[in-house]
């Protein structure tokens, strides 16, 4: 079997990640490429074991995804999910993954249903705290049951429904680009509406950074102009639905904003065309604050982990 070739690609998560710190960029995306292997070197296998982790908001932002993404698959079928069905089983997939990264079970099979920093990094958090987050989670998809727009959605006929397969990348000028919506439908006024849900306080640059991508993607990939595209941030934790407006011009900005980045990215490769880089090429960040939230804060600061672990100050 050949081998599998680790091609460059953009999406707004790994822009993010190497504005923040270089060393942590090289990591996820090249110190631990081919970790998976049964044969990798220790040192390999480690760094793909510590870029499976998430903190305990982005799992429970992750089931919230994935139980909504169940509901809408179920509803395009033809049928329905009962809403108490749902929560039940929402509670219980969350405490089968619960007990499998509290076991360690990532570390023997890192891509299975979660690994969590705080159990890595034994952190100790409190089980209020874990039922909070609980029914943080059951909130938000309380709420997507009432939303006036989930009835908006149920109204439409079903192949008017789009973008509810798994994330796709489309070209922007040779590169692959992951930037695809939660959810998108035509509406009763033939506009395309791109739905991108939220859970939490999610930042205004981010945010505007992945409806931008959003809606490049309408006019590269779907040939809709921006001012036939409703772009709307539902906020599930508060019930609020939040219309972003673009148009060419903004769209053409966020074209520019994509070259910069994927330009910025290429140039600290050794090898562009191979997508080939370097570990002493990619500096650690001075921001300590940063590294304490690091999923690979025992490799690249083992000191740093060593006094938070023997402190138990939390990361």
């Amino acid at each position: 079997m050949a081998e599998l070739a680790n091609p460059f690609s953009w999406s707004r998560s790994r822009g993010v990640m190497f504005e923040e710190c270089r060393r942590k960029y090289f990591y996820h995306y090249y110190g631990a490429w081919g970790g998976w292997e049964p044969a990798a070197p220790p040192e390999v296998r480690r760094l793909y074991v510590l870029k499976q982790l998430t903190g305990r908001q982005g799992w429970a932002g992750r089931v919230v995804h994935e139980a909504v993404e169940m509901a809408l698959r179920v509803l395009h079928a033809g049928r329905d999910l009962p809403e108490a069905w749902l929560l039940d089983e929402t509670v219980r997939r969350m405490r089968q993954e619960w007990r499998f990264s509290k076991s360690g079970g990532y570390r023997e099979a890192p891509k299975g249903p979660v690994a969590l920093f705080e159990h890595e990094y034994a952190i100790e958090v409190n089980a209020g705290t874990w039922q909070a987050l609980r029914e943080h989670v059951l909130r938000c998809l309380r709420t997507f049951h009432r939303l006036p727009l989930l009835g908006e959605i149920r109204g439409t006929p079903r192949e008017r429904w789009i973008l509810i397969e798994d994330i796709r990348a489309f070209d922007f000028e040779g590169t692959p680009v992951y930037a695809a919506p939660d959810f998108g439908y035509w509406t009763t006024a033939d506009r395309l509406a791109l739905v991108d849900w939220k859970t939490g306080s999610p930042d205004p640059e981010e945010t505007a950074v992945q409806l931008g991508c959003y809606a490049l993607y309408a006019r590269d990939v779907l040939d809709v102009p921006p001012d036939r595209v409703d772009l709307l941030e539902v906020n599930l934790r508060e019930g609020t639905v939040s219309v972003h407006p673009w148009d060419d011009q903004r769209v053409d900005a966020m074209r520019e904003r994509l070259r910069l980045s994927i330009r910025a990215m290429k140039a600290w490769l050794r090898n562009p065309d191979a997508n080939a880089a370097a570990l002493e090429d990619f500096e650690r960040t001075e921001e300590l604050r940063i590294c304490r939230r690091c999923n690979f804060r025992a490799i690249c600061r083992p000191e740093l982990d060593a006094e938070l672990r023997a402190g138990r100050r939390g990361a």
